[in-house]
């Protein structure tokens, strides 16, 4: 085998709907590690208490605190960056031709097979 060094790439472009997938999975990666950070930090704060007595269980909208500011907040915060990402930052690119019916007919029953 031959082996391939950076020269043999020095022609190599990559593709632009690559380019743009990636940047887009690192964004997603990012907001997925902040909202798991923040549910851990609160969650694991806030949620383990010694001591509590129902007076001083702090609750909103009828549901523990931690579970308000550690789950449903970073949910929904997350529910609206994903809605923004999508309507605002991610885009269509053009993926080619599409292979039609009669193309896949033809390679199946080997018609045009010499």
């Amino acid at each position: 085998m031959t082996e391939l060094s950076r020269d043999d790439y020095s022609g190599y472009e990559p593709d632009p709907l690559f380019i743009d997938s990636l940047l887009e999975a690192k964004w997603i990666l990012l907001m997925w590690f902040a909202c798991m950070a923040w549910t851990l930090a609160v969650c694991l704060t806030q949620g383990y208490q010694e001591n509590v007595t129902p007076e001083t269980f702090s609750m909103v909208l009828g549901i523990p605190a931690w579970v308000a500011y550690g789950i449903c907040l970073p949910w929904c915060l997350a529910n609206l960056a994903t809605f923004v990402f999508c309507l605002g930052y991610m885009k269509d690119a053009d993926l080619g031709e599409e292979y039609s019916a009669t193309d896949s007919t033809s390679v199946s029953t080997g018609a045009n097979h010499v």
